[in-house]
C-alpha cells in the first residue's frame, strides 16, 4: 500500500523498542508518516484522505476510521461486535 504523505513509499508493518506493531512509510527517514492501527486501501469518504485505518477497542469493537485528526469518521465493521 502506498504511503499517503509522500506517495513513494509504502506502508511497511514494524515493531517499537517495547514490542508494540506500529505501521510507516518504507522511506523512513526521509517521510515520517507512521500509524499505531493497521492501515486499509480505502479513502476516506468523509475527507479524502488516501487509507483508512483498522482500529479495535473493547467499548466499540473493530471500525474503520480516518486516521487524520480533523476527521472524526468512523464505520463499524459488519460481522465485528464489540463485547458486551
Amino acid at each position: 500500500m502506498q504511503c499517503p504523505e509522500c506517495k513513494n513509499g509504502t506502508m511497511l508493518k514494524r515493531k517499537s523498542r517495547y514490542g508494540k506493531v506500529f505501521y510507516s512509510c518504507s522511506k523512513y527517514p526521509d517521510c515520517k508518516y507512521a500509524v499505531w492501527n493497521e492501515p486499509l486501501n480505502e479513502p476516506c469518504p468523509q475527507c479524502g484522505w488516501p487509507i483508512l485505518t483498522l482500529k479495535t477497542t473493547k467499548r466499540r469493537g473493530t471500525e474503520k476510521v480516518c486516521p487524520q485528526k480533523e476527521c472524526d469518521y468512523a464505520e463499524q465493521v459488519p460481522g465485528e461486535q464489540a463485547a458486551s
